[in-house]
């Protein structure tokens, strides 16, 4: 199964000290690009940006169409290469 997660469920993990749940449930899931700069990059979150970037169980990925628009799962997000 791949799992796709967003900024929000991911800060309200680490908000709470459960990120860990993500890959005991997972295992491995992946973020669009555009979600890592927004989780990287927010300097309103400076632990939860060291939290995303030394997690070995985040993969980061590109998730695009030729479109410009990028969609898996029915949703759809900004910010493709």
């Amino acid at each position: 199964m791949i799992v796709v997660a967003d900024t929000t469920p991911l800060i309200s993990l680490m908000k709470v000290g459960h990120l860990n749940l993500v890959q005991q449930l997972f295992g491995e899931i992946q973020i669009p690009n555009a979600v890592y700069q927004e989780l990287v990059y927010n300097t309103r979150f400076p632990e939860e940006s060291r939290q995303i970037r030394e997690c070995p169980f985040i993969k980061i990925e590109s998730i695009c169409y030729k479109d410009g628009i990028s969609r898996r799962g029915g949703y759809v997000y900004e910010g493709c290469e």
